[in-house]
């Protein structure tokens, strides 16, 4: 493949300049010299008419014309590399390939574990890379750093596809012997007592601005964590409350001296779904692994929901 003498090797060093911004890091991705990477840009650069990376100070930056090239660039790669495999034969059973998933500890917990036992069965030679959910995540999907996101779909990305795997619903968590908390919970006492928030990211502002916008008040947050196992942990010994999935709720009230309450009011149902790259929709691999995922989801234990607010 040449289209004037820009092979597919010049746009993956293009794309390891654009994204590392530094021709020494671009050439450590590449496995060059500095030498044989600094040579590449000057390549590049003659072929573009344009300096792409320029010095300010310590460090280099992109022109407005190598800012323009990054998205195209990566996409153009994306692109090549899921033709390739979605021609390609895949064989769980042989097959070597690394899978990267981002995922919070909840959904590793229910649903990862359980689907991890069926595909160390079914393909052992299989890895996985489990990431954290945060604010970058739209823009590593974006970038083919992550193969998966799993999450609720209303933060879904609306230009990749998606499938729902579940749903939840929220349950209180607070210490066993909480001295303001008896068997059940009213609506003052919940927005009266501190609270243990798990916020991912921006996206957690939703579930906020959803307290403020039906019931006019906001939780009074005393600490804030990523992880729900860690929000369940962090109420014990104290009157805080942590409101978290009940499945997580339940897992960890097994280990944790832990009481669990309903909610004072019915808060929505979670759907946490299932995301991938547009040009991974026709993967081989990708589909395999994406009905292991349904799968298991199908497995899980279902849950109650509550049909309209108990009284304040």
């Amino acid at each position: 493949m040449n289209f004037h003498n820009f092979d597919v090797g010049l746009l993956i060093a293009l794309d390891a300049l654009l994204s590392e911004k530094s021709v020494t890091r671009a050439g450590e991705r590449l496995h060059l010299s500095q030498p044989a990477t600094s040579i590449i840009l000057a390549r590049l650069r003659r072929y573009f008419g344009n300096d792409l990376l320029v010095p300010t100070g310590r460090r280099m930056v992109l022109t407005p014309l190598a800012e323009s090239l990054v998205q195209p660039v990566r996409n153009c790669l994306l692109q090549i590399q899921h033709t390739v495999a979605s021609k390609a034969e895949f064989d769980p059973a042989v097959s070597s390939r690394r899978f990267r998933l981002a995922v919070s500890d909840y959904v590793t917990a229910v649903l990862i574990s359980q689907a991890l036992q069926e595909v160390a069965r079914q393909a052992p030679g299989i890895t996985f890379e489990l990431a954290r959910l945060d604010e970058t995540i739209e823009q590593r999907l974006e970038k083919g750093e992550v193969d998966f996101v799993i999450r609720p779909v209303v933060h879904a990305m609306v230009m990749h596809p998606k499938e729902p795997l579940f749903e939840d619903n929220h349950t209180c968590v607070v210490w066993n012997k909480n001295s303001l908390v008896g068997k059940s919970l009213t609506r003052k006492q919940f927005f009266g007592l501190g609270h243990v928030a798990v916020h991912f990211g921006h996206a957690s502002a939703i579930f906020e601005d959803w307290f403020a916008t039906r019931y006019g008040e906001i939780r009074k947050i005393e600490v804030v964590t990523q992880d729900f196992e860690v929000a369940c942990r962090l109420v014990v010994g104290t009157n805080r409350i942590a409101t978290v999935m009940s499945r997580m709720a339940r897992l960890c009230a097994a280990h944790l001296p832990l009481r669990l309450i309903p909610p004072p009011f019915a808060i929505p149902t979670v759907t946490h779904c299932l995301q991938w790259h547009r040009y991974q929709d026709q993967d081989p691999g990708s589909i395999w692994l994406r009905a292991m995922l349904r799968q298991a989801s199908s497995k899980l234990n279902p849950v109650h929901y509550p049909k309209k607010d108990p009284a304040p």
